[in-house]
């Protein structure tokens, strides 16, 4: 009898034990990787080398051609809406291939859009910001050829001529850009309390979403960041802020291992 009963217990045991390395083995990532403005999808060494760690993993990776690219950002024709719709579709494609949860990690500007994304679409394994970057708010405030620029573009929106194609000034890391597009895609991306805004977005982030913030010492965002973006955003348990001695661009490289042991350790 005894042993009937041991038997039974150490069955179901066994069979609780499969199924769980079943339900583990299901579980696979799907990661999107977005660079920075005027960036390439391999133009910055250690987003290629957390790609390669998470594919190592046995997750699946999609760095894509943003539209804010090298080349591609000065005449830009997709609203932050637009791009956000992109994303759904590199999500989509990453499900197909078996993937059961989205992770977004982006730099820079990448990190912006990965912000708006989770916040809007509120679905997201995890989001990781490396070095975000782009602030239009900042930039109304202290700016006067910004402040204008926007304002211009916001009078044309809603005067019904989005679709005009305007001159706006943008910067990226201290270089002064000349922006030729759309009101309605400039004033998308440049508003100060639009999506693209990362303290507006901030407080809106679910806490049903991690997220991990890696901010350099040399990067001029780094007094930045933490309170006015990070704090706002961080209600998940799991989150997490991380500083280092890196600048701007070095950041994805030196926060490659922490980012990956924090995605591989994302809770289900």
């Amino acid at each position: 009898m005894i042993r009937r009963v041991f038997a039974t217990l150490v069955a179901c045991v066994m069979a609780y034990l499969a199924l769980s390395a079943s339900a583990l083995a299901q579980d696979k990532l799907g990661v999107i990787i977005l660079h920075g403005k005027q960036g390439t999808p391999t133009g910055n060494q250690g987003l290629s080398v957390i790609a390669s760690n998470l594919q190592a993993a046995g997750h699946k990776v999609v760095q894509p051609a943003a539209p804010w690219g090298r080349g591609a950002w000065e005449t830009i024709n997709v609203t932050v809406e637009e791009a956000l719709t992109q994303l759904d579709g590199y999500a989509a494609q990453l499900r197909a291939q078996g993937a059961t949860r989205i992770v977004v990690i982006g730099h820079s500007l990448g990190a912006c859009v990965g912000l708006a994304y989770a916040v809007e679409r509120g679905n997201l394994a995890g989001l990781v910001m490396l070095a975000p970057g782009h602030n239009p708010a900042g930039r109304y405030r202290s700016n006067d050829k910004a402040r204008k620029d926007i304002d211009h573009a916001r009078a044309l929106v809603e005067q019904g001529k989005g679709k005009e194609t305007m001159t706006g000034s943008d910067a990226n890391q201290g270089s002064n850009i000349t922006m030729s597009v759309r009101a309605a895609v400039y004033y998308s991306w440049q508003n100060p309390a639009g999506l693209a805004s990362m303290p507006h977005e901030a407080p809106r982030l679910p806490a049903s979403t991690p997220l991990l913030m890696v901010v350099g010492e040399k990067d001029p965002m780094h007094d930045r960041a933490e309170g006015p973006i990070y704090k706002p955003a961080a209600k998940n348990p799991y989150s997490r802020y991380v500083t280092n001695g890196a600048s701007h661009f070095e950041t994805p490289m030196a926060a490659a291992k922490v980012t990956t042991d924090w995605v591989l350790g994302l809770p289900r």
